[in-house]
């Protein structure tokens, strides 16, 4: 038996030095096949080993009959057999030292018990020889960078040439790698590597992605996420990329993934894992998007521009109408416009009127004849202005449209700021086509995508603002209680907990008679309110235990009534408990609420409050703890700022307040952490004098030994 002295690095599986291809064909119809030949037609320089008992010889290359007979142990053996032969195969890999399986078959921990149960065989085989296994159910890998044409995806028969380039992409799906590296070939995005890594049994989305970011030739790495197994690791990998220039562009699936339990509270359905993925992606500078296909593009003309600076987009077309379309466009998606400088009109003045010194400029509204000196200096002259960041030119069927490009590569090549590229003719300018691909110019086709374009150039000036590299300094003076309930946490005891967190409530008394609620209205002073307090009621209104706006005694013993008879129906046979709290004061209503999100951890959600809150959805969701400077980013996300900020001339709001008990709240969050189900205040009321949580309701588990 062979063993490793080590396992071999992730780098060195996607660029290795020897392949062997387990059930090696020359017919292009079979996996094996379609691998073979791709590795030879894109000019892979390591070794190949083919494996075939069958064959003396495989499309010219000495064939072995099994993983035994290789002459050394070669880095990466590709498997793509019959579940019912995997376990002997891996083993036999094991045997001959192999660095790492690439194991294509399927069915395995995706599709049943007894699959996952063969997965789980075939990683604990490879490990005790130290070998590393990518998938199962995977399609290979692409990287043109070591010439690895490693997959059985069509596609790559199609790309005659894998055009090189910066972007790699990272793929919890096999097929959508097959298209996206189609896509990218189309479009002028040079790729440094592509891999596929199905079921994550062993090596896991960090691993590539990690692996990719310490090539050289990588800038951007591209992710299509369905889960991630550590999101801690996944931040720390976020920020070391951020820290060294390069980036991380994502699409995760399961964006409309609903709460795990609506029915529990309001919390639960808005909370969710795309959310907790979100506020994640957000804190380490992670950009999101929202489809794979113009993901590759964009980050292509990501990679291939220098960052965007301070400014707005200037835009330059061959259209009046398309320009008022895009003029539309970018407003709807809050692209930001740039205003030419007087000294940019005046280089226009030359031959267009001011009236036509739009943005977008159209090119075609010159005054004179057509020469192309009239194209090359509006190019020049918008290209050049000062508060121009990003610079777009739509290419759609023109005059002059060599001499156009031709410019427009030379201003690209100059790489001042980033250029957005729309090639806007269908097939009509094959040869503008190909001369962008051959100046390495990444260019997209729709509207669409040049907006998305830009929005990722946005999002990644504002990332750095937007991140969180580091923990909250502690508030100081929220500790959790020595003993902590269990269970569900009615809103006396859900009070308790925040108060000493430093979170104002109202003043309160609990009582059990008519007597008793008179004594604590007449100590509080009315206006007062009634609250009955009912375990595992959640909507309390809609069950009659409220009564708000009490204002004198005979009001209070009435409504005292009212709530025991919903505190019978509610809990038959319960004894009547009634909170009678101090009526505040009208202002915003706002839910903060806390839920654990499972490895993603306990998640802050801020939003409109009320008994509409889910009919609004509102919110911002933050992973716990957050401080008051960024709670207020987060209020300030909101539709409703500006009810909290004086609208229309009203006064602030005691906004700071607000900011302070949610940073408080998150903090018990994260003191709570696994303990915590969820924790909901609904409403926190904010005045002009200052924040109070009216209600709380809560969820714990016991607390672990």
């Amino acid at each position: 038996m062979t063993i490793r002295n080590e396992a071999i690095s992730v780098g060195r599986i996607i660029a290795p030095r020897s392949i062997a291809l387990v059930g090696a064909t020359e017919d292009y119809g079979k996996f094996g096949g379609r691998i073979l030949h791709h590795l030879i037609e894109h000019g892979y320089d390591g070794v190949i080993y083919p494996i075939n008992p069958k064959r003396e010889t495989v499309a010219g290359l000495r064939c072995y009959p099994s993983i035994a007979d290789l002459p050394a142990a070669p880095d990466i053996a590709v498997v793509a057999l019959p579940a019912g032969l995997l376990e002997a195969t891996i083993t036999a890999c094991g045997e001959a030292g192999v660095g790492a399986c690439i194991v294509i078959t399927a069915q395995l921990g995706e599709f049943s018990e007894a699959g996952a149960a063969l997965e789980a065989r075939i990683v604990e085989i490879a490990r005790r020889y130290k070998m590393r296994l990518v998938g199962p159910n995977c399609m290979g890998m692409i990287v043109p960078g070591a010439n690895v044409a490693l997959s059985s995806t069509p596609t790559l028969r199609y790309a005659q040439t894998m055009r090189r380039g910066n972007v790699a992409f990272v793929s919890q799906s096999g097929a959508l790698m097959g298209a996206l590296f189609v896509q990218a070939h189309d479009h002028g995005v040079g790729l440094s590597g592509t891999i596929s890594i199905g079921n994550q049994a062993d090596l896991d989305l960090c691993d590539f992605t990690e692996a990719f970011l310490e090539r050289d030739d990588t800038r951007v790495v591209c992710l299509y996420i369905e889960g991630l197994k550590s999101p801690e690791r996944f931040r720390r990998i976020a920020l070391a990329a951020r820290a060294a220039g390069k980036r991380l562009v994502a699409v995760k699936a399961g964006r409309t993934e609903a709460g795990s339990d609506m029915a529990k509270s309001h919390t639960s359905s808005l909370a969710g894992s795309y959310s907790a993925f979100e506020a994640l992606c957000r804190d380490c500078g992670v950009l999101l998007v929202d489809d794979p296909d113009s993901m590759i593009i964009c980050a292509g003309i990501l990679a291939a521009n220098p960052a965007m600076g301070t400014g707005g987009v200037a835009t330059i077309c061959a259209s009046g109408g398309g320009g008022a379309i895009i003029a539309d466009r970018f407003a709807l998606a809050d692209v930001p416009v740039a205003r030419y400088s007087e000294a940019t009109r005046q280089r226009l003045d030359t031959d267009y009127l001011r009236s036509h010194q739009n943005n977008p400029l159209d090119l075609g509204g010159h005054v004179g004849g057509l020469e192309f000196r009239v194209f090359e200096n509006a190019i020049e002259a918008v290209h050049g202005d000062a508060g121009v960041a990003a610079f777009v030119y739509v290419m759609t069927p023109q005059p002059l449209m060599p001499q156009t490009l031709a410019k427009l590569v030379e201003i690209y090549r100059r790489a001042e700021k980033p250029m957005v590229f729309v090639l806007n003719t269908s097939r009509f300018a094959e040869e503008q086509r190909q001369a962008l691909l051959d100046a390495g110019l990444p260019f997209v086709t729709r509207t669409d995508d040049m907006i998305r374009a830009l929005r990722l150039l946005l999002d990644d000036r504002a990332a750095t603002d937007l991140m969180r590299p580091d923990a909250p300094s502690r508030l100081a003076g929220p500790a959790l209680p020595n003993a902590l309930p269990e269970g569900f946490l009615t809103e006396p005891v859900a009070k308790a907990l925040m108060e000493g967190y430093g979170v104002a409530v109202p003043r309160a008394q609990l009582t059990v008679s008519r007597e008793e609620a008179a004594i604590a209205a007449r100590a509080l002073g009315y206006p007062v309110v009634l609250k009955g307090v009912v375990p595992d009621v959640v909507h309390k209104s809609d069950l009659g235990l409220v009564k708000p706006g009490i204002a004198d005694e005979a009001a209070l013993l009435a409504a005292w009534d009212e709530v025991a008879k919903a505190i019978a129906a509610a809990a038959p046979g319960a004894a009547p408990r009634i909170d009678v709290q101090q009526m505040i004061g009208s202002g915003v209503e706002l839910i903060a609420g806390i839920a654990n999100e499972g490895d993603f951890g306990p998640q802050v959600i801020i939003g409109a409050g009320g008994i509409h809150v889910e009919l609004l959805r509102d919110v911002v969701q933050r992973a716990a703890p957050v401080s008051p400077e960024t709670a207020r980013e987060m209020l300030e996300s909101l539709r409703i700022w500006p009810l909290l900020n004086g609208a229309r001339g009203a006064a602030p709001l005691d906004v700071n307040a607000a900011c302070d008990a949610i940073s408080r709240l998150s903090w018990m969050a994260a003191d709570l952490d696994c303990q915590l189900v969820d924790f909901e205040v609904n409403p926190l009321r904010v005045t002009g004098s200052g924040a109070i949580a009216l209600d709380g309701r809560g969820t714990l588990l016991p607390a672990q030994a």
